[in-house]
Formats: C-alpha cells, structure tokens, sequence
C-alpha cells in the first residue's frame, strides 16, 4: 500500500513538474516571439521603425516638459502630435512583420493585405493629425484676430472680423481658451528646432527603406515624419514670431497651409490604399511596362502560323500576349494573362514557357510576386496579333 501512494505521489509530482515546464516553455518562446519581432531580425524595416518609435518617445517628453514649463501652447501641441505618432510606429512594425510571412493555407496568397490595412490606418492617422493641427491654428488665428478687432476703431472692417471670430468661438474644438497669462520663454525654439531636424531625418531614412522595399506602409510612416517635421516647424515659428514680431498671426496662417498639405497627403494614401482593398488594377503605365518586358519573348512583327509547321522553335512558343491583369497588395503584384501558343506545343513546353514567362516578368519588375498563365492554343493558318 505504501509503494502503492509512492507511486501515485510520484506521477503526481511528475504529471505538475511536466505541466509546469510546458508552461514555462511556452511562455519563454512567446516571449522569444516578441523579442524577435521588436528586434526585426536585423530586418531594415523593422529597425528603422523602431528608432522612430525610441525617437517619438524621447521628443514626445522634450517637448511636453519644454511646452509646459517655458509656456508655449505650440510646443505643447507639437508634443501632442508627436504622441499620436507612436501608434503609428507600433501599427507600422506590426503591419510590416506581419507582411513579410510567408504564405499559409489560411492566406495562401501571403498576408501582403495587412500591409495595406496598417497603410490605411498610418494615413488616417495622418489626416486625423492634419485636422488637428488645422484646428489648433485657427484657434489660435481667431483668438489673435479676436484680441486685433477689439483694439481697431469702429468699421466694416472690425465688424468683419468680430462676426468671424464669433463664428469660430462657437466650435467646441477651436473656441477653447488659450491662456497667455505668463510670458513665452524663446529657449523653447530649441526643442521645436531639433524636433524639426530630428523628424527630418527620420523621414529621410524611413523613405530610402521605403523605396528598396518597395513598402507603401513604411512609406506612409515616412511621411507620417514629415508631417510632424512641418509641425514643429510650425511651433518654431510660433515661438519666434511670438517674440520678434508679436502681433502678427505668421504662426497661424503657417498652421492651417501646413494642415492642408499634410490633409492631402494622407488623403491621396488613404485612397491608394483602398484601392487595393478593392482589387483595382494597376495603372496603364505598369502594363505597359509588363507588356514591354515580354517584348524579348515575341515574334518580331504579326504575323501568320503557317500550314504544317515544323515545331517552333523556343522564341516561337510565345505567339501573343492578351488580357494582361495586374493587381497590387502591399508590396507584392500578381499577375495573370492570356498566352497564344502553337496549337501543336507538348505539355513539357508549355510548362517550361509558363516557368519563363513568370521569371521574365519577376526579373523586369521586383514586386511580382505571382503570374497566372492561361495558355491559347493557336490553329495553324491563324493571323496572331
């Protein structure tokens, strides 16, 4: 009976020790998933969204203390800005990482679409932050005007600008209270300045990823840089202006054209992107560049598959190119089109021309990721266009 319990008591004690390991491993390699995907693997993209996001955190608190203990509102809304930035990063590198697997009998096709959806996010981000640089601009240019009409003499003018005013102070978003009880310390131009310098930067290096890889959601990330480079450009003027030239709205009016360059970008992305949610084909310039990479593979003019030919000879197996499709997800392009082919081409070279024209498409252009060949049988006598 003793052995008996001894036993139990030890399967007992090995059954806990197993599940305890299993728990253990698990979480060690969740937390070596998470680990490699912060890490990138050394992957470019990844990389450089993470020294965005380490760069976003730092100026995110720089700026903030700056904005509050030097009492500059600009400075204040650029951090804000530069706040909103860190979700971009974080649906930038997820979106990124997630793209680069390979497909799966889930998604066959790859997971390029989530790609497009982190692109589509990054834009509305953008234009989100657009709009809410433009409404922080013209508070700041109704409130300025507001205090210029109440100091002019009695008029068209003044009653112009009291109406328009009003009708601003009504908007719950730009009829908020600026307070400009305490004096601007200029020293925080300094941090709008490298703000300005930092962003740029990044922007740069997130465009060259961009551009060798052939991303649209590290490219939307990039110019999501650039809008908050024209931002703290903007608080740079706002500072300075405040204290060379206090009386005129430069910093304002600078806000609102800045929103709207930066509303048009994300609003050009954002249409992009849902574009390839909706499968739209890409545009004629890149068939033709398709069309144009088969050139080598055609006959050198029309012409007519003669009665009882011999068997063609390899740069006859392609006779001509119709129905030629291309859609785009992400950074991948998939291709189908229409070959005509000698009525009397075997199976093995038909094959092998299906093999070459996928190659020769894939080498014209990086972002082919899959061609679809449906092959028509050509009767001899037949004129090919």
């Amino acid at each position: 009976m003793t052995t008996t319990m001894t036993t139990r008591t030890s399967l007992r004690t090995l059954i806990h020790t197993h599940m305890a390991c299993s728990r253990w491993g698990t979480r060690i390699r969740m937390e070596t998933k998470v680990v490699a995907a912060l890490k990138g693997a050394g992957d470019a993209g990844s990389r450089i969204t993470l020294i965005g996001l380490a760069s976003n955190v730092g100026l995110t608190v720089s700026k903030g203390l700056a904005g509050w203990y030097m009492n500059s509102a600009s400075l204040l809304a650029d951090a804000g800005h530069t706040a909103g930035d860190l979700i971009g990063d974080l649906i930038t590198l997820f979106c990124w990482r997630l793209s680069r697997k390979p497909p799966s009998e889930t998604y066959p096709r790859g997971y390029a679409k989530f790609e497009v959806l982190g692109t589509t996010a990054v834009s509305l981000l953008l234009t989100g932050g657009a709009l809410g640089l433009g409404l922080h601009s013209l508070a700041l240019l109704s409130d300025s005007l507001a205090h210029s009409a109440a100091a002019m003499a009695p008029g068209v003018v003044q009653d112009v600008l009291m109406n328009a005013t009003h009708i601003a102070q009504n908007i719950p978003s730009v009829g908020a209270e600026h307070s400009h009880a305490h004096a601007l310390d200029p020293n925080a131009a300094w941090f709008a300045l490298v703000g300005v310098l930092a962003k740029e930067w990044l922007y740069r290096a997130t465009r060259k990823v961009a551009d060798a890889e052939g991303s649209p959601v590290l490219f939307a990330n990039a110019l999501h840089h650039r809008s908050d480079a024209y931002s703290s450009a903007v608080a740079l003027v706002a500072i300075l202006g405040t204290w060379w030239l206090p009386h005129l709205p430069l910093d304002q009016l600078g806000g609102l054209l800045v929103s709207v360059l930066i509303m048009q970008q994300g609003w050009g992305i954002t249409m992009s992107s849902f574009k390839q949610l909706t499968d739209a084909g890409v545009s004629a310039k890149t068939k033709s560049s398709l069309l144009l990479a088969l050139q080598p593979l055609l006959p050198s003019a029309s012409r007519t598959l003669p009665q009882g030919a011999a068997a063609p000879r390899a740069e006859q197996l392609l006779l001509g190119v119709e129905d030629l499709r291309a859609t785009r997800a992400g950074s991948l392009m998939f291709v189908d089109l229409t070959a005509k082919v000698p009525q009397s081409l075997s199976v093995s070279d038909t094959s092998a021309l299906e093999n070459r024209i996928s190659r020769t498409l894939k080498e014209a252009k990086k972002e082919v990721s899959e061609v679809r060949v449906r092959f028509e049988p050509v009767e001899t006598g037949e004129r090919v266009a």
